[in-house]
């Protein structure tokens, strides 16, 4: 498939190269009342014809580029250029086919038409003058070095000729200006409406102004160029203009755009931190869940209340200097003084309280449960108070526990841990099993290197374990970054034996593929440690880090690390089985989510930011019922890759560019979606939770785009109730 983001990054690079090359001519044309001489004027008039030809090829241009990006990515990818964009530059440009290039084309052979008719006009004369044996008097033909007159004033300044190439001008600006700010304009018809009305008024304006030009240029006897001075007080006057009616209707976007303390999201959960741009938060399960999302203070624990657990863990958060394996110290919040936080570990089925205690984070703390239909607190926790959260471990698998509150700063200090539940069920074989829980993340932000920070279960340098040949490796991969990240497992092939906590169907044995797993995504990997060194590490040449196993202990022998591997694919791996819904099942609901990346106002700051369908929080909502069976449609048409995570629910991959997935059911609750890919994915609604008055954060959706569902019935009690 083309690469979408270089073929969209050249159409959108063309509405700029057409916007300029317009303004050429329509200067020019604009400059040709002003020449000096009439051989000038025509000279003026053959270039300005010929940089409107090239505005044309160059509009030729995108619509060919028009044509490639519908053949290679569909209809949706250019839907809103077509039908929004491209509409406000091929009407002014098919006036100047029509009005403008006719004009410009006789005014290039206005001055050769004139001294052709007073040859003509000079024989005539001749004629008539030897029949009457009257010597004629030798005639001047025009000279082409005289100054214009009226009537070539007239032509160069009449509105037929000018306004059409003013109005692709403006026509090109409003479409660039809808290509930046309202990328999904057939969504919003009141903005093309509106911007249809400042081009048909922009141009009503051009004409009456010109019109004005055009008569006095045409019938002044006593004409003289109008100054410089005056000209660029002209123009200065107009950017002035433009520029305070710009920065009024900034100024009302960006007041418009301020979140409120708490934005009412019909008691959805709230949004989770960085680790995905699209979020839909839903609530746990209704008997793990407390009645209300108010902060809880004290040792008031969440539901079950009732029974001893049959596994307790507590967790201290507090801020510590820490000293990695590479020596450098660290300034961290951590849990129990460990960055990352301890793993958590129990088995399928067993009553697990957690105890969280806030000893000095003054910003306040807050815990999620991430992948898992479990309790949040719905509230800060304010330093020198805890929480205690009580719930069933009925979800075998691997998942992570990270903080809720400030994010994505909490996190990145520490404020997170693996979390996996053991499945009740499993079956011992004899052969002795190596289960390892590894988690990568950055310890600091480095926008200009990739590679900075990068840790393994907190480690900046490598780690090496020793693991006896004919072991069952387990390798329980978590990704807590806020992208996706490229990990390379050299020196046996393995298996991909579950995806996000559900297990694949029949996997099948692989070698030499990277796994690059989506923010917040895990892999469990397993396989057979063999006679020799196995590492698992990250692509980008950081070979100084990751997992070495080893069947003796040494460091030496390291496998080497192919980075240009291709990349694991879960749509084609493992082997299909039966499905509780496919591409044929009748769907309750269907929702198709364009994502777009435009620049505007967020929460008060001008910022790009990335859209669901033109819209940002709080217009996202997506309305359901208990039961609906829920289709969604992505089409990622930003440059950037996009996350979606899906609270309290997990969603079956129907097809990803308009191809079923062909492998092993691919359940999933962390969704990484590249530029240019389109996915159809869906689910059953049958996790509505109880709690409709918990409210977002504002600074939880500062990284990404939220989605609430909004379960109807829900909703309604809970307004309802008194």
């Amino acid at each position: 498939m083309a690469d979408f983001e270089v073929l969209a990054g050249i159409h959108q690079g063309l509405f700029l190269v057409l916007l300029i090359v317009m303004l050429v001519p329509t200067i020019m044309a604009n400059q040709l009342v002003f020449r000096p001489t009439k051989r000038a004027f025509i000279s003026s008039a053959r270039i300005t014809l010929c940089f409107s030809w090239s505005a044309l090829f160059v509009f030729a241009g995108h619509l060919v580029m028009t044509w490639v990006l519908f053949e290679s990515f569909g209809w949706l990818y250019i839907k809103d250029k077509l039908l929004g964009f491209l509409p406000f530059i091929l009407v002014p440009l098919l006036c100047c086919l029509l009005s403008t290039f006719p004009r410009l084309w006789e005014l290039t052979g206005k001055g050769g038409r004139e001294s052709r008719q007073s040859q003509v006009d000079t024989d005539y004369t001749r004629i008539l003058l030897q029949e009457k044996n009257v010597r004629p008097v030798k005639a001047n033909s025009p000279d082409l070095d005289d100054t214009l007159d009226a009537e070539w004033r007239g032509d160069a300044s009449s509105p037929e000729l000018l306004v059409p190439l003013q109005a692709t001008v403006l026509g090109c600006l409003i479409a660039l200006f809808l290509q930046v700010f309202f990328p999904a304009v057939t969504l919003e018809p009141s903005i093309l409406f509106l911007a249809w009305g400042v081009l048909l008024a922009g141009v009503s304006l051009l004409w009456i102004q010109q019109s004005w030009q055009h008569q006095y240029h045409s019938t002044a006897e006593n004409w003289a160029k109008p100054r410089r001075m005056l000209r660029f007080i002209r123009f200065a006057a107009f950017l002035l203009m433009t520029a305070l009616l710009a920065t009024i209707w900034g100024n009302q976007e960006m007041i418009a755009s301020r979140l409120p303390d708490h934005p009412s999201l019909g008691g959805q959960n709230q949004d989770d931190h960085a680790l995905p741009d699209f979020v839909f938060p839903v609530k746990a399960s209704a008997h793990s869940m407390p009645s209300s999302g108010k902060l809880r203070s004290g040792d008031e624990p969440t539901e079950p209340k009732q029974g001893n657990p049959d596994r307790a863990f507590s967790l201290n958060a507090q801020k510590t200097t820490i000293r990695q394996a590479s020596g450098k110290t660290l300034e961290a919040w951590t849990l129990n003084g460990q960055y990352p936080g301890p793993e958590l570990r129990m088995k399928q089925g067993e009553l697990v309280e957690i105890t969280l205690l806030n000893k000095d984070i003054s910003e306040g703390i807050d815990i999620h449960w991430h992948g898992m239909q479990t309790p949040a607190s719905y509230g800060r926790i304010t330093k020198g108070e805890k929480s205690v959260f009580r719930f069933r471990a009925e979800q075998a698998g691997t998942y992570w526990y990270h903080s809720h509150q400030k994010i994505p700063e909490q996190v990145v200090n520490g404020l997170f841990g693996a979390l996996v539940i053991e499945a009740a069920d499993a079956t011992t074989t004899g052969v002795p099993i190596r289960d390892i829980a590894m988690i990568h993340h950055k310890d600091e932000k480095d926008e200009k290197d990739e590679k900075a920070g990068a840790t393994l279960n907190g480690s900046d340098t490598r780690k090496v374990e020793t693991v006896t040949p004919g072991t069952t490796v387990r390798l329980r991969f978590i990704n807590a970054e806020n992208g996706p990240v490229t990990y390379l497992l050299q020196g046996t092939p393995f298996q991909v034996v579950a995806i996000d906590g559900t297990d694949v169907n029949e996997p099948n044995l692989i070698a030499n593929q990277a796994l690059q797993p989506g923010a917040g995504g895990r892999y469990d990997i397993q396989f057979t440690m063999p006679n020799r060194p196995v590492l698992f590490a990250p692509a980008a040449n950081q070979h100084d880090k990751g997992l070495l196993l080893s069947p003796d202990g040494s460091k030496d022998a390291v496998p080497f690390l192919n980075a240009e591997l291709s990349v694991f694919d879960p749509a084609r791996y493992g082997s299909p089985t039966a499905l509780p819904f496919d591409l044929s099942s009748h769907f309750d609901r269907e929702y198709q989510l364009l994502i777009d990346g435009q620049y505007g106002f967020y929460n008060g700051k001008f910022e790009r930011v990335s859209t669901v369908n033109g819209d940002l929080l709080p217009n996202t909502r997506m309305m359901l019922e208990e039961g609906d069976l829920i289709k969604l449609t992505f089409v990622n048409r930003s440059f950037q890759d996009q996350s979606l995570y899906l609270h309290g629910h997990h969603m079956l991959i129907l097809s990803r560019d308009g191809k079923k997935v062909t492998g092993s059911p691919w359940w999933t609750d962390t969704l990484q979606i590249a530029p240019g890919e389109t996915y159809e994915v869906a689910f059953r609604a049958n996790n509505p939770g109880v709690s409709m008055e918990e409210s977002l954060p504002e600074d939880e959706t500062a990284f990404g785009i939220t989605i609430p569902l909004v379960y109807e019935e829900h909703l309604q009690k809970e307004n309802s109730s008194p």
